[in-house]
């Protein structure tokens, strides 16, 4: 529904409505100058809101639109004489304006004031108040700051890794915390790689755990939460009990603060040759040393679920399709890593998946994303058997 606000999209509507009224005893022809100015006034315009709407940053989605048409509108109008065409353009051009600059001004404003506000809000036990914002709800280890360096939010993530509470760290300076001009750093928690970026007035740090350390990290994690059981030992993954409070969770907090949210389902399948015997021990083994390659493979952000069936789905949040794709191409070809070529010639072993994708705007549950992922599962075994049974027909006898 977002994408209505892209300027062509209604621009084309309304210069139909105005060519329709066209009136060439009112036309007031425009020099190329202006045509050429307009033009390329309404193309960056155009390109800005095609930058947000991919980005899904829906805030400047209106004032951009209204920008662009009310241009277009107005000198199209002057140009085919529909004079009162040119008045709503000009309308929708300052309306543009108005809500452009409320949100710029906005952001700009709230931001350095941020960490003070949380500082003044500090109870008589000494403990913060909650900052009810969306980054803060994240679970992952990043941390903002205004452009003083002041911590201004921290998400419940990086407190942990740091070890420390929220009151030691909000208010305080990055760089007491996190030596920001190197890579990684070593805490209590484990390795991780500091990552920095500047968005607006705002700084951004995040911790990315190495991977050697986070098979040991894990390790250490309690397997046990309200009496459901977290991981299988076996293969690292979380237990398919959970998979059902947290698969509820991440879709739920999609819908509420409209983010994506993608999904993969794998199946290891074996295909062995006619002279092999393959016992259901051996499948055992070969199956639980994928998982276990599966598990280090995901990244910190993203959540492998072993269900009851042996196959295995991930939820990924925050995670647009094209970076599900990347993961699911590296995931499906992982049995060159896992297997060496004498098992892969004797068993044939092979990764079918599915994907499915979710951008956090409309209506949905679990269950639903969950059969949406069997399906689109259902149908690549389809396609892969279809083109096998092509292969032999086409092949000579």
């Amino acid at each position: 529904m977002r994408w209505i606000f892209f300027p062509p999209v209604i621009s084309l509507v309304f210069l139909i409505i105005t060519t329709l009224f066209h009136d060439r005893m009112a036309a007031m022809p425009l020099p190329s100058q202006i045509w050429g100015m307009t033009v390329g006034a309404y193309v960056c315009l155009c390109a800005l809101s095609l930058y947000h709407l991919v980005r899904d940053e829906d805030k400047y989605n209106a004032g951009l639109s209204a920008l662009a048409q009310g241009l277009i509108i107005s000198v199209m109008s002057l140009q085919l004489g529909v004079m009162f065409m040119s008045w709503i353009g000009l309308v929708l051009f300052l309306t543009g304006l108005l809500i452009t600059f409320f949100y710029a001004t906005r952001e700009s404003a709230q931001i350095p004031m941020l960490a003070p506000m949380i500082a003044a809000e500090e109870s008589d036990d000494g403990v913060f108040k909650r900052v009810d914002s969306l980054i803060e709800k994240l679970a992952f280890p990043i941390c903002y700051t205004d452009n003083t360096g002041v911590i201004a939010g921290a998400t419940t993530k990086f407190l942990e890794a740091l070890g420390s509470p929220k009151e030691e760290v909000l208010g305080n300076i990055i760089n007491d915390l996190l030596p920001i001009d190197d890579e990684e750093i070593m805490l209590d928690s484990g390795k991780w790689t500091i990552t920095q970026k500047k968005e607006g007035a705002r700084f951004y740090f995040s911790l990315t755990p190495i991977l050697a350390e986070k098979t040991a990290a894990a390790a250490l994690r309690p397997n046990t939460q309200a009496n459901v059981m977290l991981f299988d030992d076996a293969t690292g993954l979380f237990t398919n009990e959970y998979r059902k409070i947290r698969g509820i969770q991440e879709v739920s907090r999609s819908q509420r603060y409209k983010r994506p949210l993608s999904g993969l389902l794998l199946q290891l399948e074996f295909e062995p040759n006619p002279e092999v015997s393959l016992t259901e021990e051996q499948r055992a083994m070969l199956e639980a040393a994928f998982k276990t390659k599966v598990v280090s493979v995901l990244r910190t952000t993203d959540c492998g679920f072993l269900l009851e069936d042996g196959k295995i789905e991930v939820l990924m949040p925050e995670t647009p399709i094209a970076g599900a794709k990347t993961l699911f191409n590296k995931l499906t070809a992982l049995t060159q890593d896992v297997f060496d070529e004498g098992i892969r010639t004797a068993v044939n072993p092979r990764v079918a998946g599915g994907m499915t994708f979710f951008n956090g705007s409309t209506k949905m549950d679990y269950t639903a994303f969950s059969m949406a992922l069997e399906d689109t599962l259902a149908k690549h075994k389809q396609s892969v058997a279809s083109g096998k049974s092509k292969n032999k027909a086409a092949s000579p006898v």
